[in-house]
């Protein structure tokens, strides 16, 4: 079971594993192996060791729980806890009566079991399989030195005490990472389906914004489309070609909006910059320092007054967009005629300027970005 930083579903099911062993771990060998140990001291030779080898294991019980529990047990120090362990639970074999290896007073062989589960909990199930091989090895070594392994009966206990021992240690093991995938796969899903109505929900929010800024169109376009179609209104009027062409505008800036790019501002400033291009405006677009994410009614808003600026253009245009920290500016400056009228939308800060001279017109739209100096 890897170690779990993410969903905190996932991290209360593994966290609950944790206390599970650690609890396990504790009532064990602080109750079960001190009730041995004390009730038969007599029989341990030499009591030192088995006392001593007891002191270890607890030693490393307390580092390996505080660690596991805050999720700072790492692969090197679990390894090197588990290695102690089995060494400690080595040095009890060797205290234990002859022919007791599996006896009444054998303690160490569950227990250094337990700490195994305890340690590699979040390693790799391999790494826990060596440890109870090796924890089994030391008993079977201390049969076979005694010469109790000879016994057709003792490898009739040996066989039922692994089975007992290592064999529900393993699947407690197994279990604790099949809990962990579960609740993995669980949460996965569940963050799967929350994305998707989350994903839905959007789209139908941005469907129906764009219905209603497309009816909006329709107020604006259906007149002067009626207009031009029954000789109502002259197609070489300035102001009539102006409104088209702010109208053009508009729709481009609209279609542009569905398109994918790096930024949307510059999209559909580029689609507007089209528009103005098509009746042979030079139309030039810079843009410096990176752009932050800009909600869609404040890029309508920043695109809106160069909209109408391009719409007044003469013969030539520059777009320039500068973003920092602090705020987003658009600035447009255009030659326009003598005939040219502007009104800067009251949607964001503008600043306009016009110079009679070079008849240049300058306006600047800045959208403040939230939470900057």
């Amino acid at each position: 079971m890897a170690a779990v930083t993410g969903n905190p579903v996932e991290v209360r099911y593994a966290q609950a594993v944790r206390i599970a062993v650690v609890v396990i771990v504790a009532v064990w060998h602080l109750g079960y192996d001190v009730l041995l140990l004390t009730r038969d001291q007599e029989i341990y030779q030499p009591r030192w060791a088995a006392f001593a080898a007891w002191l270890v294991l607890a030693v490393v019980q307390v580092v390996g729980s505080v660690l596991l529990l805050r999720s700072r047990l790492s692969a090197a120090t679990a390894r090197t806890l588990a290695v102690i362990a089995v060494a400690a639970g080595a040095m009890a074999v060797a205290a234990y009566p002859s022919q007791q290896a599996i006896g009444d007073f054998s303690w160490a062989w569950n227990t250094v079991g337990w700490f195994g589960v305890l340690l590699l909990l979040e390693r790799p199930i391999g790494e826990f399989v060596i440890l109870l091989t090796v924890n089994t090895g030391v008993t079977v070594v201390a049969m076979a030195l005694d010469g109790s392994l000879g016994e057709p009966v003792m490898w009739a206990r040996l066989i039922a005490v692994t089975y007992a021992t290592a064999g529900i240690q393993l699947a407690f093991a197994l279990l604790g990472r099949q809990l962990h995938q579960e609740a993995r796969r669980a949460t996965r899903t569940a963050s799967e389906q929350a994305r998707s109505l989350a994903r839905d929900a959007a789209d139908e929010a941005i469907h129906a914004e764009r219905q209603r800024r497309y009816g909006d169109l329709q107020h604006r376009v259906r007149p002067l489309l009626r207009g031009l179609a029954g000789g109502e209104l002259d197609p070489a009027a300035p102001a009539v070609r102006r409104a088209a062409a702010i109208e053009a505008g508009r729709l481009r800036r609209l279609f542009a909006e569905t398109d994918e790019t790096p930024h949307p501002l510059l999209h559909e400033l580029r689609a507007c910059a089209d528009v103005a291009e098509r009746r042979a405006v030079q139309v030039t677009l810079a843009s410096y320092g990176d752009l932050p994410p800009i909600p869609a009614e404040m890029r309508q808003a920043l695109v809106e007054a160069s909209l109408r600026v391009l719409a007044e253009a003469r013969d030539q245009a520059r777009l320039t967009v500068l973003a920092d920290p602090d705020e987003v500016v658009v600035s447009v400056v255009a030659g326009v005629g003598p005939d040219a009228g502007f009104e800067a939308p009251d949607l964001l800060p503008t600043s306009v300027q016009f110079d009679e001279e070079e008849r240049e017109l300058w306006v600047e739209t800045t959208w403040a970005v939230p939470g900057g100096g």
